[in-house]
């Protein structure tokens, strides 16, 4: 889970069709949310991505559900307020169901900062708060098929790409040509794609990468070698932005 900036509501929903279709669910029951005018602008507010697992929204496997963090049998005031909406894949949304986050806060990614509550340990979620292990335990954020292998599979493949790094750079340290300087910093530029907040899994794979001694190593190397660029760089610290603590 990593932090989301919620964009200003649509124009679509202004006060009198905020009134309207609140009074249309409560008379009828509809879901009166959605609808592709509230549904996009949610969808890119969380890079496609299921706001409290970051599974990708946007595959044939996995579909956008809106989300009612204060849940809309007991809230049915807030059915259509665009600060109660989060987009979410099915299975956080099947997960929360109808849990009082009021009674018992859970961590809302658009109000709070994930990484205050939440840390990681061989790519399973462990709460630092009592909201944060709420949180996990509510939306099943460990669930081993779904999230933890998923995680595995990508941190896998972030450290084959560690080990490709650090060949290219020995590489380059004997030739020290045009063609082996790109092709590492080509390898380098993919491991931190992985990482930014729009990557599926984001936060896993953001501090995966980013507490591998190897990759901080070799960082401090092409530092060395001056062949770390403005680039990299920005893309290095937009990626601490979404790293949790490893505990």
């Amino acid at each position: 889970m990593i932090k989301l900036n919620r964009s200003e509501a649509p124009a679509y929903l202004s006060d009198d069709k905020i009134v309207e279709l609140t009074n249309e669910f409560k008379i009828n029951g509809v879901c009166v949310w959605n609808i592709h005018h509230i549904k996009e602008p949610l969808l890119a507010s969380s890079y496609g991505k299921c706001a409290y697992c970051e599974c990708p929204l946007t595959t044939q496997s996995n579909y956008m559900e809106v989300e009612h963090f204060e849940d809309k049998s007991n809230n049915p005031n807030k059915v259509i307020l665009w600060e109660n909406l989060l987009p979410s894949c099915k299975k956080c949304n099947g997960a929360k169901g109808i849990h009082d986050v009021i009674s018992e806060p859970i961590v809302n990614p658009y109000i709070d900062e994930p990484k205050e509550h939440l840390s990681l340990r061989l790519y399973r979620l462990r709460g630092k708060t009592q909201v944060g292990e709420r949180t996990i335990d509510v939306i099943d954020l460990n669930n081993s098929c779904r999230l933890v292998f998923p995680r595995y599979e990508i941190g896998e493949k972030i450290s084959d790409l560690i080990e490709v790094s650090c060949e290219r750079f020995h590489l380059y340290k004997i030739k020290k040509d045009v063609r082996s300087r790109n092709r590492l910093i080509g390898v380098v530029e993919s491991l931190l794609n992985e990482c930014q907040p729009v990557a599926d899994y984001s936060a896993c794979t953001a501090t995966n990468l980013l507490t591998d001694e190897k990759f901080l190593e070799l960082i401090k190397n092409m530092k060395a070698e001056s062949i770390w660029n403005d680039e990299l760089e920005l893309s290095l610290r937009t990626a601490g932005s979404v790293v949790l603590d490893c505990s």
